[in-house]
């Protein structure tokens, strides 16, 4: 048993705060903030607008894009982390949000920037068992909950924004998710976490070094469990958290930079959302087009890390 996709949606808050807005209120210019890690501009969520308002946004775009229903769906799973409430979950209350009356189960996975890899794992394993017929994917973060503003190393960094995607079972073993691999370090979290006041504690150049080398690990691994090169990728749409983390990966892959999609330079780093906001981009601009094989590696807080292979 494998998937197929068959619906995909995004939301991005209507508030756009640009590198020179920073300039304003913090010691920073433009030009830094590109060379250092390519962003331009990112979303920032209204103060009365949370992870489940964006959440439902998206989720409604996917189902109308799959000419679907909430009760056509039989499992929603959201990767956030950044919820409003400890609980309950964001997916329990999208899905009373989109009026689910079928009792559609519903729960959240915390992979930090990872965490959409995870939910895709979880979905994957789903299908395999054959338990579920149609998942709701959600990815939704308010990043900007956390930024502290003293603090230019950090402060620049994230965006929010939601991307759902619904995938169906199919007979096929090589159309929607093909596999997914994910792994987790707890011995090195503090190189990256949440402070218990809610803000972003990082280590830059100890985090620059994980992900540029923990991202091509995994998607060489992907790619190898699959049997596939490089060559028979179309698109590798990369957790958008550094375009030099990016360039770097890409370049231990072996990958073209034609073949890197790369969104960071207009959404900043939304963590869970990243991935599904960067793979609705490209469909909706005619990048990426149906049948084409996408390469997804992430890494994050945990530390976590891992690679999806997904044909939309």
């Amino acid at each position: 048993m494998g998937s197929k996709l068959i619906g995909y949606g995004s939301y991005l808050p209507e508030r756009i705060v640009t590198n020179q807005d920073f300039e304003k209120i913090m010691d920073t210019t433009d030009e830094w903030i590109v060379q250092r890690t390519g962003m331009r501009e990112r979303h920032f969520a209204a103060d009365d607008e949370t992870v489940v308002d964006m959440a439902v946004v998206a989720s409604e775009r996917a189902l109308a894009s799959a000419g679907l229903t909430i009760d056509d769906i039989d499992l929603i799973i959201t990767a956030t982390t950044s919820p409003e409430l400890d609980f309950p979950s964001v997916a329990v209350q999208v899905a009373g949000k989109l009026g689910a009356q079928k009792n559609v189960p519903a729960f959240d996975v915390r992979g930090a920037c990872t965490g959409y890899i995870y939910a895709l794992h979880c979905a994957r394993a789903f299908f395999t068992s054959g338990i579920h017929d149609r998942i709701l994917i959600i990815g939704a973060e308010k990043m900007s909950r956390f930024i502290d503003m003293n603090d230019r190393s950090t402060a620049v960094l994230f965006g929010d924004g939601a991307g759902a995607m619904i995938f169906e079972r199919s007979t096929s073993s090589y159309s929607g998710i093909i596999d997914t691999v994910v792994m987790a370090d707890g011995r090195e979290f503090e190189m990256l976490h949440g402070s218990t006041d809610h803000r972003i504690i990082m280590n830059g150049p100890e985090t620059y070094k994980k992900a540029v080398t923990l991202m091509p690990e995994a998607a060489n691994y992907i790619m190898q469990h699959a049997g596939i090169t490089a060559e028979n990728v179309d698109w590798i749409i990369p957790h958008q958290a550094n375009l030099r983390i990016i360039q770097s990966g890409a370049q231990r892959l072996g990958f073209p930079l034609e073949k890197i999609l790369v969104t960071v330079d207009k959404h900043a780093n939304t963590s869970g959302a990243s991935g599904v906001l960067a793979l609705a981009y490209g469909m909706d601009n005619g990048f990426i087009k149906p049948g084409q094989l996408i390469l997804y590696p992430a890494f994050g807080s945990g530390l976590t890390w891992g690679a999806a292979l997904i044909r939309v």
